[in-house]
């Protein structure tokens, strides 16, 4: 799996995201410490969510190579997410897409750094 961040999506995430991070693709189904609520309906919801580098993150178990280096995600969420992704910015809002077309129209940005889980 290969996401593809645009220089408009990076310049987004480096806007709202410290530099010192690890960095999450987060599928907001309720699970994890993270999510806060789960998917009630037929639309699906991803978070980039930025944690301490040692965070610890248990419901992470999986990796997507990006443009900008590895992100970790829900493993089984990615029967949700394609080979190929796009993450690109569409009405000042982040979108991702890949093979199947738009996954998430609004893809929801969070600092929880330094944050206790």
């Amino acid at each position: 799996m290969k996401l593809t961040i645009t220089e408009r999506a990076l310049e987004k995430l480096n806007r709202q995201l410290p530099d010192n991070r690890r960095t999450l693709l987060s599928l907001d189904d309720g699970v994890g410490p993270f999510s806060k609520v789960g998917i009630c309906s037929l639309e699906i919801s991803f978070d980039v969510i930025a944690v301490d580098p040692g965070a610890e993150t248990p419901d992470y178990d999986a990796t997507l190579s990006t443009t900008i280096g590895n992100w970790q995600y829900k493993g089984y969420s990615g029967a949700y997410l394609n080979d190929h992704m796009k993450l690109d910015v569409k009405k000042n809002q982040l979108v991702l897409s890949g093979d199947s077309g738009i996954l998430d129209s609004n893809v929801d940005v969070k600092d929880l750094t330094k944050q206790a889980v």
